[in-house]
């Protein structure tokens, strides 16, 4: 069986400690490389500057007068007796071969060993040369310059021999070395646990999403992932996932309601068709044309229902505006001319406003329409019904009025009214007027889906809108809806003259 593969935050921690592992091991095995680099330097430069001084002291001579040594075994004498050797260098004096004199104190190393002396010798140097060689011995490494030195008058071989312990001092290199290893073990174990920590942290909306989206299910699209604050990429994720459920949710709900409602409404309608089918007496020429007649309205009815509610339910997508700039009075005169078809009454136009203003004309042309059909409906015969057109600053009373109610915030609204002197509408139903199928108790009566005004209640709020009602039962109602106007989209400012007022009675 497979294991389990690594999660995200496991491999992130992987890569994390590996590349600050590599990070390390490289800056170390560099500082390293530098450093013995650096050492093996300055002991050459140790080195040539012993061979330095004794040919120095060789020139000066033994009266210090210019004159040259003459005698090698003077001139060793003199400078082992002058030179200081250091706690890692010892120096050794050759004369035909043999040992003549070797600087003193207690090294860790002897200078007269033979190892010592066959590397001398193996080295070979030219007369009056110098030459630098290595050689393992007595647990360490040994750094020698053999120098032969050449005198006036001086007819035996001389060699002088400058021995430094590199070993020892690269000990010490590797000593730092262990110790930056260890410093460096301990960080890394320290940003280990940080960086579990700190992932912990930033991947527990990853996680959450994980659990989110194996427990959300088509019947239950509730779960969502808390997030304190969409700083990180990840939070951010679980920020846009939650709002995608938030949308797929609404959708989901607008489906069911769509449902719900034609399921609802679609039942009288099949009730009545269904009975007078039943009762229905073929034999009667009269029976028959009144139950068609009756068939056929049921199936108007049927059918003005079911594209309202499409329309509700197609309001939930993207491409249910189409917005264009509109000249406001010819969508106010265009309204009036398809309003004045829908009865008989006193239609009026008070059209104040001008300008430009970016709307889907369609749409709101539809809502006018249909808060006139409603006006019609629940007034009577020669009764005005006025359209009004306005603009509202949002500062002014209207502006402030239609934030409150929701509205996005603009510089100024385009206000849209329909008022009508009919029946009005009860207090107690004013706040339920825009939901579906509700309807006033003085209105129950009247012919009508209940979908009107929900359809411009929508309407409006696509555009970011609203839409409020004033009404006074037995005095008539007005409705007005708020759409936000673009700054810089309007061609004329907050004060037009109004146009001139149409009135007049259809009959």
């Amino acid at each position: 069986m497979k294991g389990r593969a690594w999660s995200v935050r496991q491999r992130l921690l992987a890569l994390v400690v590996a590349v600050m592992t590599v990070g390390l091991v490289v800056t170390g095995l560099v500082n390293y490389a530098l450093g013995y680099r650096s050492l093996a330097e300055r002991v050459d430069a140790e080195l040539l500057q012993e061979q330095a001084e004794l040919m120095l002291l060789a020139q000066s001579g033994p009266e210090q007068d210019g004159r040259p040594y003459q005698d090698a075994d003077q001139l060793f004498l003199a400078f082992l007796q002058t030179a200081v050797a250091g706690e890692d260098e010892a120096l050794l004096a050759l004369v035909d071969g043999q040992v003549a004199l070797y600087s003193g104190g207690e090294r860790p190393f002897s200078v007269r060993h033979p190892d010592v002396l066959a590397a001398v010798e193996e080295l070979a140097v030219a007369e009056g040369r110098a030459g630098v060689t290595s050689v393992r011995t007595q647990g360490t490494t040994l750094r020698m310059l053999v120098t032969d030195v050449q005198l006036p008058e001086e007819t035996r071989e001389a060699t002088f021999v400058v021995v430094i312990d590199l070993g020892r001092q690269s000990a010490q290199l590797t000593r730092q070395a262990l110790t930056y290893a260890g410093l460096s073990l301990a960080v890394l174990t320290v940003a280990a646990l940080l960086a579990h920590l700190s992932l912990g942290r930033l991947l527990r909306p990853l996680r959450d999403l994980q659990q989110a989206t194996a427990q959300t299910t088509t019947e239950d699209l509730s779960r969502r992932v808390e997030v304190e604050s969409a700083d990180t990429e990840v939070a951010e994720l679980a920020v846009r996932y939650n709002e995608m459920l938030d949308r797929i949710e609404a959708g989901v709900r607008e489906q069911r309601q769509f449902l719900d409602d034609a399921a609802h409404e679609l039942r009288t309608p099949l009730t009545v068709i269904r009975g007078n089918a039943e009762l229905l007496d073929p034999r009667d020429a009269e029976d028959v044309e009144a139950s068609r007649r009756l068939v056929l309205d049921e199936v108007d009815r049927m059918q003005r229902l079911v594209d309202d509610l499409l329309m509700l339910a197609r309001s939930q997508r993207p491409n249910f505006l189409r917005p264009a700039e509109t000249d406001v009075t010819e969508l106010a005169v265009e309204a009036m001319d398809r309003m004045v078809a829908l009865g008989p009454r006193a239609w009026r136009l008070d059209a104040d406003a001008e300008g430009l203003v970016e709307v889907d004309r369609q749409r709101v042309l539809q809502a006018l329409v249909q808060l006139a059909a409603n006006a019609v409906k629940f007034s009577d015969e020669g009764s005005v019904v006025e359209l009004s057109t306005a603009w509202a600053d949002a500062g002014s009373e209207q502006g402030r009025r239609a934030r409150e109610l929701g509205a996005r915030p603009a510089p100024r609204y385009l206000v849209l009214g329909v008022g009508d002197q009919g029946i009005g509408i009860p207090t107690e139903s004013r706040e339920r007027v825009f939901d579906r199928f509700a309807r006033a108790e003085n209105a129950a009566r009247t012919e009508g889906s209940g979908l009107g005004l929900p359809i411009v209640r929508v309407i409006a709020e696509s555009h970011g809108g609203v839409v409020e009602v004033e009404s006074e039962e037995g005095a008539g109602s007005t409705f007005r809806i708020f759409l936000p106007a673009t700054a810089g989209r309007e061609a004329l400012g907050a004060a037009e003259q109004p146009t001139d007022v149409r009135e007049g009675v259809v009959s």
